[in-house]
């Protein structure tokens, strides 16, 4: 399907590990992609009640939910692509993982809000269906 699709796309290392998948590095590889894809579907529902208002607002939501869905397949394309390490490159990968995450959601808030002027409630009900969409794909939320 296209989960999967997705999921070699950008974590081509998954096909090698599909054998071993009860190691924990090849269940988070193949974590990302459904928790993404739980945040897209999360935003494009909300994005559809929003469109009854207007189309600017359901782009808007789209747009915000996009951010975080962005940062999270950033994040983990950066916290597995080191593979199996010390706990050390474990934590920077994480970390550095985190720092992309968060970088492109302020920025892409800055953009959105401060120099293009989309509407900010849409935008940020956005986030948070993706947020939504995140404790979904997690698993945190039946």
């Amino acid at each position: 399907g296209f989960v999967g699709a997705l999921s070699y796309r950008l974590f081509p290392q998954i096909r090698h590990e599909r054998t071993a998948m009860s190691t924990q590095l090849a269940q988070g590889r193949a974590l990302v992609p459904r928790i993404a894809m739980a945040e897209a579907v999360s935003v494009s529902l909300v994005a559809l009640g929003f469109a009854f208002v207007s189309v600017q607002h359901a782009g808007a939501v789209l747009v915000g939910g996009a951010l975080v869905v962005i940062g999270t397949l950033l994040f983990g394309w950066r916290m597995f692509a080191g593979g199996v390490g010390s706990p050390g490159t474990a934590l920077t990968s994480m970390l550095v993982g985190k720092a992309l995450q968060w970088i492109t959601l302020a920025l892409g808030l800055l953009l959105v809000s401060g120099v293009w002027h989309w509407p900010v409630v849409p935008v940020v009900s956005g986030v948070i269906a993706a947020q939504v969409g995140f404790w979904i794909g997690t698993g945190l939320v039946h």
